[in-house]
């Protein structure tokens, strides 16, 4: 450990994919309108009308996906979904394409020129890559448009539309070295030009696992967190009345449109991730006030509750250091107590780290401060870089 799915439409209405996604229904819901896909089709018509920027070539985006959903498994330091343009290049490159928003974006309308084409300023942003690995790799980025954000099931699960998104020939630009690099558009460079397209990365038994979503606690189910920071999870029945600790056992879901099971009682899961056999564990927000886990447990990594004593032998670990102050360690990844806890950091060099309150989105670092993130490695190649700490830039 150290300090990027589309689906398309199918004839369904966004609303009757999210309900479907949610409760995982034996049987496709009956169309009906909701207000978000009418706000899209809205978008839509409008983007119709227009025309090209002057030298802009007209692109189109394929399917995006993110998170869990992709292979290996990827969970950026902010929400990023990732996937390609149709080819605009070579066609024997890919032209990779990315929307990234911050954790914290809520649904609505979103101006793309705000950042000006720089990656480090922009809480919204829109790029891409051409021709990915030839000689001619170009780097693009956009500085105008429009993004909608019409649903948020979480910050990893959302459906949206870009209008009208001019993106331009960049460069990398200063700074450099931090979480988030630059870039700067190249003058009189290369221009292309997208019209409209949708991304949809809800999926199927999808939730939001932070305390306090509307999934968080559903009747007779369990949201499983799926990456370390607890804000990506996946539905199970919890249809048993097994708890903390208790021997448990997951059966797989009969259809597409129907949640797996298991024996434990609501709020729990039935997990092997920190045990070798699947035992029910309570599901928690370790960044909640009261993350409400069982007495002698504390709210770990992936939204768990377990045994401090259980986490510590595999490589986490905790200082009492309360926030704010030093520890007695240069690096941990917990410090602080239950409801506030933190990262102990050495950023100063002095061999003792300073206990940094954890955050999860960008947006919630003051002025002159910066998102580190913590960044666990996964198998095949992937990562999850889902929560970090604020500190001031000029260290």
């Amino acid at each position: 450990m150290s300090f990027i799915g589309g689906r398309s439409m199918k004839g369904w209405g966004w609303g009757a994919m999210l309900v479907a996604g949610l409760v995982g229904c034996g049987q496709e819901p009956a169309q009906k309108p909701a207000p978000e896909q009418e706000e899209i089709k809205s978008v839509e018509a409008q983007a119709q009308l227009l025309q090209p920027p002057a030298g802009c070539t007209e692109i189109t985006m394929g399917e995006l996906a993110n998170g869990i959903e992709l292979t290996p498994t990827i969970y950026a330091q902010q929400p990023t979904y990732r996937g390609n343009f149709n080819s605009f290049g070579d066609p024997a490159f890919a032209d990779l394409a990315r929307i990234r928003l911050d954790l914290n974006t809520a649904p609505g309308l979103y101006d793309l020129s705000v950042g000006g084409g720089n990656l480090f300023t922009c809480e919204r942003c829109v790029y891409g890559y051409q021709d990915v690995g030839s000689p001619g790799e170009k780097f693009f980025v956009a500085d105008s448009g429009t993004l909608l954000l019409a649903v948020k099931l979480s910050p990893q699960q959302t459906i949206g539309a870009l209008a009208n998104v001019t993106l331009r020939e960049a460069a990398d630009a200063a700074p450099f070295n931090a979480p988030y690099f630059g870039s700067a558009v190249v003058p009189g460079g290369e221009c292309r030009w997208l019209r409209f397209a949708t991304w949809n990365t809800v999926r199927q038994g999808g939730c939001d696992p932070r305390q306090g979503s509307l999934t968080a606690n559903l009747p007779d189910t369990a949201c499983v967190p799926d990456d370390y920071a607890a804000t990506d999870g996946t539905l199970e029945r919890a249809l048993g009345t097994k708890v903390q600790g208790e021997a448990c056992t997951k059966t797989a879901a009969p259809s597409a449109y129907e949640l797996a099971s298991t024996d434990c009682e609501q709020g729990y899961a039935c997990t092997d991730l920190l045990s070798d056999d699947a035992q029910c564990l309570k599901t928690c927000d370790f960044m909640a006030a009261n993350p409400g886990c069982p007495s002698g447990t504390v709210c770990g990594v992936y939204g768990l509750c377990i045994e401090q004593s259980v986490l510590e032998p595999i490589g986490f670990a905790f200082d009492p250091a309360p926030i704010g102050q030093n520890c007695s360690v240069n690096f941990a990844e917990f410090c602080g107590a239950e409801g506030a806890r933190g990262v102990c950091v050495d950023l100063n060099r002095d061999g003792l780290g300073e206990c940094h309150p954890y955050r999860r989105a960008r947006s919630e670092c003051g002025a002159g401060e910066e998102l580190g993130y913590m960044s666990y490695p996964l198998s095949g190649g992937g990562f999850d870089r889902g929560y970090g700490f604020c500190y001031h830039d000029g260290l």
